[in-house]
């Protein structure tokens, strides 16, 4: 299967996607959850103005900057919905901080039943770096040492059973260089996003994957992170992002619950934030892959 070049990307007839947002942050989830925005008043956007491909690269250049004042710890449910299935559900926690290299976060996903009464004892941790350098490290038991994260592994579910992936935490496309700026597109009833086809690089893990492009849509008014659509070497949408609602915390918003749809199965997880504490100094051996 050939990739498609740029030009096929940019002007083949695709189907339209909606995600709605009050501009807030989209965490480069789970940069992965939040980017760190202050969700604004409610303002009537400018218009569907076209911005040239050099404004377009300092937006990018300014969204990479975003985060939220100080560290961050989120409780999470992992809520699984197949199509054809029962619905599995796994709690977690995520303590994120930021360092010279981007965002940094560590998850622990726990392993137990998922009934609501069940212990929190067995679980999986993930160490994951974003920005233009990604990298991320394992431990599936506390006893165990943290081991590197690489190749096709990055693409596999974190759990089994549910959509997201490490790919999806460390969100690389972010920092990819080479971008189409596709224009403006109405999003919701009232925002109106910049759209940019970010490029994968030919030697990325997400090339040898098949993914060709990411598609992001950036608000016109707060740069906040509004939809991320996945897609093929043919162009098809792998997977889509959709923020559903946000969620006030010491006087910062963050993304309170996101859901991903994978195709074409179209199966869905979503992870819902069910605690949450922001402005906080995070002890850095936190996020040490040495740690024991």
């Amino acid at each position: 299967m050939r990739f498609l070049d740029k030009a096929d990307f940019f002007y083949r007839q695709r189907p339209t996607v909606r995600f709605w947002a009050i501009a807030g942050l989209f965490f480069c989830l789970l940069q992965s959850l939040l980017l760190g925005q202050r969700l604004l008043d409610e303002r009537a956007q400018p218009g569907m103005e076209r911005i040239d491909q050099k404004e377009g690269a300092q937006r990018l250049a300014s969204f990479r900057q975003q985060r939220l004042n100080g560290d961050y710890v989120f409780e999470f449910q992992l809520e699984h919905k197949p199509r054809r299935a029962r619905t599995t559900r796994k709690a977690g926690v995520m303590w994120g901080t930021w360092n010279a290299q981007g965002a940094l976060t560590r998850i622990r996903i726990f392993t137990d039943s998922d009934a609501e009464d069940a212990p929190r004892s067995n679980a999986i941790d993930w160490i994951v770096q974003s920005g233009p350098a990604p990298q991320a490290w394992i431990r599936e038991h506390e006893q165990m040492e943290f081991r590197p994260v690489k190749g096709k592994a990055l693409f596999e579910p974190l759990l089994e059973g549910l959509n997201y992936s490490v790919f999806d935490l460390q969100m690389p496309f972010i920092h990819w260089n080479e971008f189409e700026y596709e224009g403006p597109e109405l999003v919701g009833a009232t925002r109106v996003a910049q759209s940019f086809l970010m490029f994968a690089p030919e030697e990325s893990p997400s090339r040898a994957h098949g993914i060709a492009a990411v598609r992001i849509g950036l608000d016109d008014t707060y740069n906040a992170l509004l939809r991320i659509e996945v897609l093929g070497d043919d162009g098809e949408e792998h997977s889509r992002f959709q923020v559903e609602s946000f969620k006030k915390v010491g006087g910062e918003y963050i993304v309170k619950k996101i859901t991903l749809t994978d195709y074409p199965s179209k199966d869905r997880t979503t992870f819902n934030v069910t605690d949450a504490s922001v402005g906080l100094e995070l002890d850095p051996d936190l996020f040490a892959v040495s740690l024991q």
